[in-house]
């Protein structure tokens, strides 16, 4: 029995060990510094990938940046909600740009991430809460998306051998009109699988509105800009987010051709790039007012 006991312990200390290995990986990799927000400031802008060339630029107007690549309103609303409970909030920035009811944002979001900030109140009871803010954050081997985070960096990272020469990604304003053309349809044909907008988004964009009246936060929507070529393709596809606002009577900041002809100032076609995100951060924060 004690030899037993003895096994089971040292595979459950193997097991352990190789969970902590693999998560400081993923912390490292993966989670980064989503978690990290500066919670000396009143004002924030909440985005996805689009809000991430502001940087911090917008500090210089005492705005704290807290967008991440494939944020969804499922995660900004978590975030928003943490905010409530940790600081005062004053103001709030969110993205309403056409792609962010998408059921392809409601499918890719930063859900596993942003469990760091829900609240029990998210969930429907305490283990649902339990599992999915510490067992499924900490254990690997309970978390898909881990591996998979894993498997990538296996793969681009240590086996993809262009890296190794140091080749360059080819710059926005460097491609053909035809190259351009093409990588705008393959972004919008991701964001609009088809005409149908996600339910859920729909509802939590409703609740973080309500949510924000409740607190007596003033909420500003705003569209981010994007090349020519993209909104030239795009033409009306629209879930139309900022719709909601404006049947709220809420502010929409539109910045959608601000930059038309421009393409020095994006990384891709519905991107700015650092450049482009000081300069757009003036203009944004100085128009609000």
């Amino acid at each position: 029995m004690n030899n037993f006991l003895s096994k089971v312990l040292k595979f459950l200390a193997l097991l352990f060990s190789v969970n902590l290995l693999l998560f400081c990986f993923v912390k490292l990799f993966y989670i980064k510094d989503y978690e990290q927000v500066d919670l000396g400031f009143s004002e924030f802008i909440l985005a996805d990938s689009h809000g991430i060339p502001l940087s911090d630029f917008s500090e210089d107007y005492r705005v704290h940046n807290f967008s991440e690549h494939g944020d969804s309103y499922l995660d900004m609303e978590r975030k928003i909600k943490y905010l409530i409970a940790e600081t005062e909030v004053d103001k709030i920035y969110l993205t309403v740009d056409d792609h962010t009811l998408s059921p392809y944002r409601e499918n890719f979001n930063n859900m596993d991430r942003s469990a760091y900030f829900s609240v029990l109140s998210d969930h429907q009871d305490v283990v649902e809460y339990v599992e999915e803010k510490y067992l499924e954050y900490y254990i690997v081997f309970l978390h898909d998306k881990y591996s998979l985070v894993i498997r990538n960096f296996i793969e681009s990272e240590l086996f993809d051998y262009t890296k190794w020469g140091g080749s360059k990604k080819t710059s926005w304003e460097s491609l053909s009109k035809e190259a351009r053309e093409y990588k705008s349809r393959m972004r919008i044909q991701d964001f609009f699988p088809n005409t149908e907008k996600s339910e859920t988004l729909t509802e939590t964009l409703n609740d973080i509105i309500s949510l924000c009246k409740n607190n007596d936060i003033e909420l500003i929507g705003i569209r981010f800009p994007l090349t020519e070529s993209f909104h030239e393709n795009l033409g009306s596809k629209s879930f139309n987010a900022d719709s909601i606002f404006y049947q709220n009577e809420l502010k929409v900041l539109d910045y959608d051709s601000l930059f038309f002809g421009q393409d020095t100032l994006f990384r891709d076609q519905d991107h700015l790039d650092a450049e482009g995100g000081d300069i757009f951060a003036d203009i944004l924060f100085e128009g609000a007012d």
